[in-house]
């Protein structure tokens, strides 16, 4: 049985590395340059054993941070003591630093990358074989095959970011405990579940979400444990085993944080402290310099949570929801239609994971984007392969009934096999028309219910500009003003990629946007620029009179559409300046 489990290992960390490994270096999002940034300064404070320079804020992004250092020692490892200091993330410094001396930001993203997606696909094996003590090693198999092709996790774990990291923790995490106090008492099973728990912080200050189902487990664990050795031994029994998860916790978080090694109470109080001021004050310490409980507020985490919500329906596919239906229906059921009971805990543990990351965000004020959720995402996805993996469980049986077969006949395991791959196949195809930016995938259900399907605009499709002004003669020579510019365009233009800032289009008369024009032969930008403010609704408007000479359409993706700066008329710039 262990070569079989071996086997479907292989096939599954296969799986899932090989549709994340493909064209990894063939776009960017918006936010990845500045992670790469962020990167380099922590490399550059290990290097010079300043660990207390290896804290962001409130994220704290650690192990983001730990990716791009490990391919700095790969790529770049002379960058340590080349005397640069620390750059601002702000500020685009740093990629004309890689490429003075060689480098290319876009080489350096694409092995950070590949790091990050060979940790998520080892931990995707870690869940796989956590389950398989809960649910048996198919069913196991299937569940983390479904989730690891599910489009919106699958695109989001192929980016420099922290949202598919935190799920992955948090899912190994929970089975990890789940997997210790429900099945085998292996020691290991403890330190594990809470050293991804760590990772999870480390990775976004968020992840505490979690939490609860937790200690909602150990909960259950008390009462079910004191019908055999009384309450007050289960409760000190349960306790010595949260005291060594927790330890085993922190001493991981302290230990992979080289800044909690000098100064733990700052690197607390930056994560933490900003992680609240910015969810109740709407804004980071720097800018309200305290926690003031007098300023918190949760006016409006009603319509908050609905609009995540609505994320999370617009984000699972169709053969998702489908298998949450089909889990839904089988709890009213009875007898073998039922669900074990390990499995009813997994789906109500999981329901609890996704509601609390939901009400996390929707208590926090500040920025509204549906990535946050990607832990409720992703359990909602195993939910539904479990129902589909119960489902298709019970009507082989039925069928093998009634041909007379005995349980678990030759022919009923391979139906089983074949509609489980079906199933996985048909998870992957929904998001295939949206490659390579899988998490751009919108349900088509959801979006025709909604009339008016969900644009992105994190950056994907701009290098396809990049990619066509490119192709002009000498178009090393050429300048483009370029919204979304640092990253999505400029690490594939050869020219000068001169930035669009939303905030110049804020300032009477525009007078930024008109100099940066004046420099620029082709200017980029995309629909959803006209919503950010006042003051891109009247660019975008005034734009509408003249045709771009190019346009990209891509699905999921927000149009883009390239313009030659010589074909604005006197009219476009008079519209502005008043």
């Amino acid at each position: 049985m262990k070569s079989q489990k071996y086997l479907l290992a292989l096939i599954l960390f296969a799986a899932s590395i090989a549709p994340r490994l493909a064209e990894l270096d063939s776009f960017v999002a918006v936010d990845e340059p500045a992670w790469l940034t962020r990167g380099g300064n922590f490399y550059y404070a290990l290097a010079q054993r300043e660990f207390q320079n290896t804290v962001y804020e409130y994220h704290p992004s650690v192990i983001n941070m730990w990716y791009v250092a490990t391919a700095m020692i790969v790529y770049f490892p002379e960058y340590r003591g080349l005397g640069q200091g620390y750059f601002d993330v702000d500020k685009n410094t740093f990629d004309p630093f890689l490429l003075e001396h060689g480098k290319t930001p876009l080489t350096l993203l694409h092995i950070s990358r590949i790091f990050q997606v060979i940790v998520i696909s080892l931990f995707i094996l870690l869940i796989f074989h956590f389950l398989s003590r809960l649910v048996g090693e198919k069913k196991a198999f299937f569940i983390a095959a479904f989730l690891s092709v599910a489009p919106y996790f699958l695109g989001h774990s192929r980016l420099l970011s922290h949202e598919a990291m935190v799920a992955t923790f948090s899912l190994a995490s929970i089975f990890g405990m789940m997997a210790y106090l429900e099945s085998e008492r292996k020691w290991f099973y403890l330190p594990l579940s809470a050293a991804a728990a760590a990772l999870a912080q480390l990775t976004k200050s968020s992840a505490m979400a979690m939490f609860p189902v937790i200690g909602l487990m150990l909960v259950v664990a008390v009462f079910e444990k004191s019908k055999e050795r009384g309450f007050w031994s289960a409760l000190l029994n349960y306790l010595k085993i949260f005291g060594i998860w927790l330890a085993v916790m922190v001493l991981v978080y302290f230990i992979v944080w080289p800044g909690m090694w000098v100064a733990p109470g700052k690197m607390l109080y930056e994560v933490y402290g900003n992680a609240f001021s910015y969810a109740f004050q709407g804004s980071r310490l720097q800018v309200t310099q305290e926690l003031q409980p007098s300023n918190f507020s949760i006016d409006s985490v009603g319509s908050t949570a609905s609009m995540y919500t609505r994320f999370i329906f617009e984000s699972g596919t169709v053969v998702t929801w489908a298998g949450v239906t089909l889990a839904l229906a089988s709890l009213f059921l009875r007898g073998k239609k039922s669900p074990a009971p390990l499995e009813k805990k997994i789906f109500a543990y999981l329901f609890i994971a996704a509601v609390m990351f939901v009400l996390m965000f929707s208590v926090a004020r500040g920025l509204n984007y549906r990535h946050y959720v990607m832990t409720s995402h992703v359990s909602v996805s195993v939910i539904g392969a479990l129902g589909w993996a119960i489902w298709i469980e019970w009507l082989v049986g039925k069928w093998e009934s009634r041909k007379k077969l005995e349980v678990g006949s030759v022919m009923g395991r391979r139906i089983q096999v074949w509609g489980a791959a079906l199933l996985i196949v048909i998870q992957f195809a929904e998001g295939a028309a949206f490659y390579p930016y899988y998490y751009t995938y919108y349900n088509p259900i959801v979006a025709a219910l909604m009339e008016t399907p969900p644009a992105s605009n994190y950056g994907e499709g701009i290098e396809l500009a990049a990619a066509y002004l490119a192709q002009k003669p000498d178009s090393a020579s050429l300048a483009v003003f370029s919204y979304r510019g640092r990253g999505p365009f400029s690490y594939f233009f050869p020219g000068e990629t001169i930035i669009l800032n939303p905030v110049y289009m804020d300032e009477p008369g525009m007078p930024t946007v008109f100099e940066r024009l004046g420099r620029s032969d082709y200017m980029v930008v995309t629909d959803t620029l006209e919503f950010r403010s006042e003051g891109t609704r009247r660019f975008m408007r005034a734009l509408r009179a003249t045709p771009p000479e190019y346009s990209i359409l891509l699905k999921g993706v927000s149009p883009i559409h390239i313009y030659r700066v010589a074909d604005l008329p006197p009219s476009f710039y008079e519209m502005l300046s008043k």
